[in-house]
């Protein structure tokens, strides 16, 4: 085993002459190796060496553990070497083909930095240290990128692992706000309906009472035919009394039948609107959490086999440029990295805080699409964009509220 050095320190390493137009992994300074296994290689593609050649390796060890195991063998050309070797050879085929036609080191360099700017470095870095011969300055320009990139990686990271877990707070706060509202809901619901049976039996009591009510004038009816009005007078008077009373009593049941349905229905709409509005955070929550784990997950720093396919749970902005009006400045960062990382241009303006109209105008002429938090921007910011947009066609996604999750979910219909 030989022992490895940190990539950053080694400003003044040259490279060997070659006797052959490409080195091997083993044949390489060893002060390179830390940077490739970290950089060329993911996390699950060392596992799945360390599996295949059953290195004695423990089940607890480590992510940096691994990385240290691999990175001290790789002087040794042993059968894992050679693997690994073989493995990057192929995996980089398409970029070291592209390296192999430079015929001087300005293309090089020209192709490093078209690398740089599409995040194809992985490649890229395994190309140059591999391939043609380049000076010494020109190699530790690119060590010192790669370890940048590495401290840059980590600090977006860091940020973005924060607001996953305030997301998912957020999550659990609204999934016991719905079960709480939904619980009192039924409850409230089930209070109603046994109020409108009671009403209901209430007026069949009534009703009946109408029937014998006109049962009992039918009869006086035929009472009166029969002269015998003098003596059922009295009689009559009462029945009739006793009629518009029990009419009365109806009326008012009916009445307050209809205001009881009134009410549940109501309550049937509020609770269809909450889980509606439940549904939707859902859906937010949902898209924000595939974007940050999609960024969070090491193997997508490489060349993912999912990118550019249906697959792919990112959505894919194709180098649209999306202007973002109004909202917290504060989020500004969160929302430019979600979008650079699903291949798009972010623009920022605040809505009329500090920028001024002049400004929106020119970002306005910028943006393909805008997309703007209906609770959070002015109202000359509104019109001056919805006028812009419908007069030059562009799209126009307004999200209800100035969140992570509600941008997230405005992404997708962006990239739809």
């Amino acid at each position: 085993m030989c022992s490895s050095t940190n990539s950053s320190s080694s400003k003044t390493c040259v490279r060997r002459q070659r006797s052959s137009p490409r080195q091997k992994l083993w044949q390489l300074d060893i002060t390179y190796h830390c940077s490739i296994i970290g950089t060329c290689l993911t996390l699950k593609e060392l596992r799945q060496v360390a599996k295949k050649f059953d290195l004695a390796l423990k089940d607890e060890m480590s992510d940096y553990e691994l990385h240290g195991a691999f990175v001290n063998s790789a002087c040794t050309p042993n059968e894992p070497t050679r693997h690994i070797h073989k493995l990057l050879e192929k995996k980089y085929s398409q970029t070291i083909r592209t390296f192999s036609k430079a015929t001087t080191e300005k293309e090089v360099v020209r192709l490093w930095d078209e690398s740089l700017d599409s995040g194809n470095v992985g490649a890229a870095f395994w190309a140059i240290l591999t391939g043609s011969e380049a000076s010494v300055l020109f190699l530790q320009r690119v060590i010192g990128e790669i370890h940048m990139l590495s401290h840059i990686s980590g600090a977006s990271t860091r940020s973005d692992i924060r607001s996953l877990g305030k997301l998912r707070d957020q999550q659990v706060l609204a999934r016991d706000t719905y079960d709480k509202n939904s619980k009192l809901m039924e409850k409230r619901l089930r209070k109603k309906d046994m109020e409108i049976a009671d009403l209901r039996a209430e007026n069949e009591r009534h009703f009946q009472e109408i029937q014998e009510l006109k049962i009992s004038r039918q009869r006086l009816h035929e009472l009166e035919q029969e002269g015998k009005c003098a003596q059922l007078e009295l009689m009559v008077e009462n029945v009739t009394g006793q009629f518009y009373k029990a009419l009365s009593r109806a009326n008012q049941s009916e009445k307050s039948t209809r205001e009881f349905e009134q009410r549940v229905e109501l309550l049937e709409f509020e609770k269809l609107s909450a889980e509606k509005n439940a549904d939707e955070y859902q859906m937010q929550l949902k898209a924000v959490e595939a974007t940050l784990n999609r960024m969070l997950d090491s193997h997508c720093a490489d060349k993912c086999e999912l990118s550019n396919t249906s697959a792919c749970p990112l959505s894919d902005l194709k180098g649209m440029n999306v202007l973002y009006v109004g909202g917290r400045a504060s989020q500004s960062a969160h929302l430019r990295a979600m979008v650079e990382q699903c291949n798009g241009g972010f623009i920022y303006h605040d809505g009329g805080r500090h920028d001024g109209r002049q400004r929106l105008d020119s970002v306005l002429a910028q943006a393909d699409t805008v997309v703007f938090p209906m609770d959070c921007v002015s109202h000359d910011a509104y019109y001056c964009i919805k006028k812009h947009c419908e007069r030059l066609d562009k799209k126009l996604v307004m999200i209800p509220h100035a969140s992570l999750s509600a941008f997230a979910k405005g992404l997708e219909e962006v990239a739809a």
